[in-house]
This record gives C-alpha cells, structure tokens and sequence, in this order.
C-alpha cells in the first residue's frame, strides 16, 4: 500500500496539514476512521492545487462533525438525510464530512436508497476510478492511499474510466460530470465507458433526471476555465440535448464565446465601475442564442435557475438584437439615448452584446457606456431638489432624470448648471 505523506506535505499548507492530523486524531479517540476521499486524493496524486478537504467517516459523520467544530469553535451544517456535514474553521477553512455508505437505485436515474456502510461501500459507489480513492488520515495509517479499483493505473493511462456498467444509467449527470473532469485534466474516456455513455444518451435517461441536478452540472460546466473545449466534446457526444433537445454546436456560437472571453478581459482591465461578472451565464445565453424566446423561458422554468439569472436571460433574449440593432446604426446617438438602452440591463447582458456586435461603431458605444456613462448621477442631490419646494413623488424622479440626461448629453456640465435647470423644471410643476 502506497503512502503519498510526502505529496500531502507538498500540496497543503502547514496548517491544513495539522487540520488534518487533529482530524485523524480526533477520529481514533471516537473509536472511528477517517478518510480524505475523491477528488481531493485524484489531484494530490496529478499535483493540483485543490483547495476542497472531502473526509468520509466509517462511523457518524455528523457527530464526528460536531465534537470537531467544538474542539476548533467552529461553525457546522448538518443534512441528517445524507449523513453529511460541513465544518467551518474560525479561519473560514471548510471541511465537508460524509457517513461511509452504500447506495441502491430502485430506477434508473433516480435518488438512491442510502444506508451506512464501510469505505469500500462508499468508493464502489462512486462515479469514476480516479475518483475512488481514498487516504488514512488515523495514526500509522495517515496517508496510506487506498485504491481498490487501480485509479492510480487509470490516472497514469490519462483515462476516465466508469467503475461498472449501470453507472450512467444510475446517474446520467455522471455523463457531463466524465466529460468536464476529461477536458479539464486533460484525460481521455476509455472506449467502453464512452459506448456506455453514448448509450444512456440514446436512451435519453437524462429525461428522468430532476432537473435541478442537471442544472447545477451544467454550471459547473460552465464555469470551468476553458468551457468551450468541454462543449465541443459534448457536441461529440450529441449530449448538448441534454441543456436543450435542437441544441447545436455551429462555427457561429464558437466564434461567439471566444469573443465573449475577450469582452471580459477587456471589461476588467478598463471599466472604472468593474464588478464580478458571471460569465458562465453569458455562455449559457449564446447557447440559447438560436432558441426561441418560449424554449428559453422554458428551459430557465424547467430548470430552475435563479430569479436574477432568469431576468438576464430573458432580457437578452427579448431586447439583445433591437438594442444592438440601435447601437450599431451609423446614425448619431445621443449618450442620454445609449444610456436610456443600456443602464437597465445587466452588465453581463451588456458585455454580450458588445462580443456579438460586429460593428465597430456598436462596440465602441458600448465601451464609452461602461468607460464614462454607467453609474453616473447629477451633482446635485435630492435635498437640493427639495429646496427648490419639489415634493417628493412621480415628478421628483423625473426632475432627477432630465438632469442626468442634460449632463450625459454635455448641457450641463456644473452642479450651478444642474441647480439652475432644476428651478426651471420645478417652476414649471408650481
């Protein structure tokens, strides 16, 4: 049995290494082991950072959890039905605990049956080889690697291997689950788990999935760093139905999420007002770009996503070609008009819009919107306005308003100016 202490002690931190042993030392007095387990072991074996610590528990995992966050005053989160937990450190380090168990399915793709059950139990159930391996954190036994299906063979082979036949069948998000881990590492499905694969796909399994699970795959899909290899491949697999039954992978959409990247890049090193984007988002919009608004709004339903990410979506895909139609017209614009277009809109909805204009004239608008026009307010404030004898309501608004465009479009260009025009407006209204 191979000890990989060594490879621990270069990959984590001093002090995830003592969490570790405290862990390890913690378990033996409760009279149960622990072990650090899947992908956390697969990538301490490849020498890739992975900040996730994934400890199963022969024994109670959740009463493990809570005599460690008393120990460390943490913090924890239990979810009694799955035997799991989640510990976090006074130093925000979080740990994730599972109960050692053993999984039937009574259906093909649905929730499995769950009972307790030793090591062995908890890695057969896993989804591939490398990622059923697991390491002794207890005494003598502390990183001694445990491999009983010759996931060190398959991950010298550079090959994502299923552990048994029903495995897609069982669990059709292992599907997207191969092909993200494949392109990420840089491995190859082995022939046998690829005709599995496709098999599943065929069947069209997927169906019977709840859509919650296939949605938060298809995130994490999303927002790997090079999703556009991960599509493609899944276009391979004729698996881009699963997001959406006509989906297609065409040079367009490509192109698009290349420039997609190249409108972030360019967004976080020159606007003033820069925040996080979601550009896993944005990709999810172009692939719904040849969709129809009501297969949109039913996959974001079906699909449960966010009301904020349904509001982009929907956005983009209402509004995005009128907007840009506007923007790329060679006619004069007033900045109060770009602004009117594209303030509401989101900043992801906004950067998307500048990847798919293939105008020159479109895109710089764009970029003088987010480099001068977002965020920007009149100098004067509210109770300058209410000075002048303007009661607050409707007209209020729209005094404020008028100012911000006279200021956008370079007419006033002083909060003296801005105060003069707002007398004129409230003289009007008295």
């Amino acid at each position: 049995m191979k000890n990989i202490a060594e490879k621990m002690n270069a990959c984590f931190s001093e002090e995830t290494m003592a969490l570790l042993h405290r862990i390890g030392g913690l378990s033996k007095s409760m009279g149960c082991k622990a072990y650090l387990i899947g992908g956390t072991v697969r990538d301490l074996l490849l020498g890739t950072e992975n900040l996730d610590i994934d400890v199963v528990i022969e024994g109670d995992a959740i009463a493990f959890g809570e005599a460690l966050a008393r120990e460390l005053h943490g913090t924890i989160i239990s979810h009694k039905r799955f035997g799991t937990c989640t510990v976090t450190t006074p130093e925000h380090v979080k740990i994730d605990f599972a109960t050692a168990r053993r999984e039937t399915y009574a259906k093909p793709a649905a929730l499995p049956a769950v009972e307790f059950g030793s090591l062995k139990d908890d890695l057969i159930r896993r989804d591939f080889t490398v990622n059923a391996m697991a390491v002794g954190l207890v005494d003598h036994e502390f990183g001694q690697l445990i491999d009983f299906f010759d996931g060190v063979g398959d991950i010298a082979k550079k090959r994502i291997k299923a552990l048994h036949d029903k495995s897609f069948i069982d669990d059709p998000t292992r599907i997207l689950r191969a092909i993200r881990i494949e392109q990420r590492l840089g491995f190859s499905i082995e022939p046998h788990t690829a005709l599995l694969m496709r098999r599943s796909i065929d069947k069209e399994i997927h169906k019977r999935l709840e859509e919650p699970r296939l949605r938060d795959e298809i995130i994490l899909i999303l927002k790997e760093k090079e999703p556009l290899r991960i599509i493609k491949r899944m276009d391979e697999f004729k698996a881009l139905k699963i997001i959406q039954p006509h989906l297609k992978l065409n040079k367009r959409l490509h192109g698009i999420m290349h420039l997609i990247d190249e409108a972030c890049v360019w967004y976080q090193n020159n606007s003033p007002r820069r925040r996080a984007i979601e550009k896993w988002l944005m990709y999810l919009m172009v692939l719904f770009a040849d969709s129809s608004y009501d297969a949109t709004l039913y996959f974001c339903n079906k699909f449960q996503l966010k009301r904020g990410e349904r509001l982009r979506m929907i956005s983009y895909k209402r509004n995005g070609r009128s907007i840009l139609k506007i923007l790329n017209s060679k006619l004069r614009i007033l900045p109060s008009r770009i602004y009117r277009l594209l303030e509401p809109l989101s900043h992801e909805v906004t950067l998307l819009l500048m990847a798919t204009s293939r105008s020159d004239i479109g895109k710089g608008r764009i970029m003088e919107f987010f480099h001068k026009y977002n965020g920007m307010r009149p100098s004067v404030r509210g109770d300058d306005i209410k000075a002048l004898g303007v009661k607050a309501g409707p007209h209020f608004a729209k005094i404020v308003e008028k100012i911000l465009y006279k200021k956008l479009d370079g007419v006033l260009k002083t909060k003296e100016e801005e105060l003069e025009y707002a007398k004129k407006l409230a003289n009007r209204r008295l």
